[in-house]
């Protein structure tokens, strides 16, 4: 790959978000793109920016109304909300079902339930954090999770900042080590990745910038929908 297809300048990033220089440099001071040297920026980073604002169209559930709603999908007990919130969230998941774009929806809804960050990866990295991750298997989806330096799962916020200093975590949109940051129960996302139907697996892949995982994961994602609905 070409250093011209990896990086952009400001203007042209700039150009691709439809703002000014000087709100690209905001946003990289924030975090939110990458800079990689001088002038120029990590085209990954802002083709993520640019697919997280595509499902942001919606107005997000808070972290617990998101992990509510992951759960009522994946057939697990909700125990953290009241019960006429849970029962709206019902309802709301059986409109989504009859909606086209309703897999597009709760991707955008749910997005709050944890900060999504990929990193350059190596096979004794992912070693190391597994312990501390619950991971989120990928074959009920036909997704291969094969390679011994991918890892893709759900961390503590703060572990994971702990994980970033002690073993210098590098941050790369074309990694293969993707950790999700959540402030929420760690237990129980466990026994929805665990015990679950797979719907959590499904929605982690819809969000994808990958058109193939994204493509798999938005029509399951849908199937669950319709099943929530039916049932």
């Amino acid at each position: 790959m070409s250093l011209r297809s990896e990086y952009v300048d400001v203007g042209e990033a700039a150009r691709m978000l439809g703002v000014t220089k000087r709100h690209v440099a905001r946003l990289g001071e924030q975090g939110q793109i990458r800079y990689l040297t001088r002038g120029l920026v990590d085209r990954g980073s802002v083709n993520e920016y640019l697919s997280e604002r595509e499902f942001s169209r919606s107005r997000p559930w808070s972290e617990a109304t998101a992990w509510g709603a992951v759960a009522l999908l994946s057939g697990i007990e909700v125990d953290w909300l009241g019960q006429v919130q849970t029962s709206r969230l019902r309802g709301r998941l059986r409109r989504l079902a009859t909606d086209k774009d309703g897999s597009h929806e709760f991707v955008g809804r749910a997005r709050v339930r944890a900060s999504v960050r990929t990193y350059e990866s190596f096979g004794f990295l992912v070693s190391r954090v597994r312990k501390d991750v619950v991971v989120v298997g990928r074959r009920g989806l036909g997704l291969s999770d094969a390679r011994k330096d991918r890892i893709d799962g759900y961390v503590s916020s703060e572990v994971l900042t702990k994980l970033e200093k002690s073993l210098g975590l590098l941050r790369d949109t074309r990694g293969t080590m993707i950790l999700r940051a959540t402030d929420f129960d760690l237990d129980i996302i466990k026994r929805i990745a665990t015990k679950g139907n797979g719907a959590l697996a499904a929605l982690d892949a819809a969000g994808s910038m990958d058109p193939r995982e994204h493509g798999v994961g938005a029509r399951t994602l849908t199937k669950y929908l319709q099943d929530f609905a039916r049932g």
